[in-house]
């Protein structure tokens, strides 16, 4: 190892994964700046794929820091080329053009002809909210002014037949909301009375209709609230014996 080999890597204005690697080379260099170390055996030391790997390699041999030579019966080897610590090179590429962490692109191609990075960034993205419709679901209960539980206990007493409400979660809450929203009309306790007394005559709705092939149909409130549901009852498919 050279430890005069190493100081000159650190000086040099290069991004970091190819910095390790040639650090790594710098490491196993003899007197002369030269090793031969196998690139999956650079791969094992710098944490890279082998592909990687290559990509540094290339970029290496294009900034002029390293020699690699093919020999017959000995394989490749890796001649250091570092300028002296207080040498300029023109021909390497300058830190001020090496993006920040956070604007590094997505893919190798967009790095300004720098060599790809080798970890994958993760962009975390602001995460949207849930649609019905189109209208986005009102996540906060500051500005959530349906009346759930007024709701829930008007269906409990008006249609008793039907399922009875254990937990009313995010998702429940979101669909009851968005037809209390779609209409000023719905925007009251009263309403909601009404509808369920409507769906009440309904037998179907009510479980009091069955056909050898199946039991009778068990309501619940959240099928009544689902979007589709919603628009059957209201527009009466299920009231055909009270139409009649």
């Amino acid at each position: 190892m050279s430890v005069h080999y190493i100081a000159r890597v650190w000086a040099l204005e290069i991004p970091s994964t190819p910095k390790l690697v040639l650090l790594s080379l710098a490491d196993q260099a003899n007197d002369k700046g030269i090793c031969w170390p196998s690139q999956p055996h650079i791969a094992r030391r710098c944490s890279l794929t082998d592909r990687a790997v290559r990509v540094q390699l290339a970029f290496l041999e294009g900034a002029k820091v390293i020699r690699r030579n093919v020999r017959a019966g000995v394989g490749t080897t890796f001649t250091l080329t570092l300028p002296d610590a207080d040498e300029p090179r023109n021909d390497v590429p300058p830190r001020n053009n090496i993006p920040l962490r956070n604007d590094i692109p997505a893919t190798p191609e967009q790095y300004s002809g720098n060599p790809g990075t080798t970890f994958r960034q993760t962009v975390s993205k602001r995460q949207q909210p849930s649609v019905e419709g189109n209208k986005p679901f009102v996540s906060s209960a500051a500005a959530d002014h349906c009346p759930h539980q007024e709701i829930i206990d008007l269906y409990h007493q008006t249609l008793p037949t039907g399922r009875q409400v254990r937990i009313w979660n995010d998702t429940r809450k979101a669909k009851l909301r968005a037809r209390w929203k779609e209409e000023p009309k719905r925007q009251n306790a009263e309403w909601w009375g009404k509808f369920f007394s409507y769906i009440a005559e309904s037998d179907f709705l009510t479980g009091k209709t069955a056909s050898t092939n199946r039991p009778p149909f068990e309501l619940d409130l959240e099928w009544i609230v689902t979007p589709a549901n919603f628009v059957k009852i209201v527009e009466g498919k299920y009231h055909r014996e009270a139409a009649a």
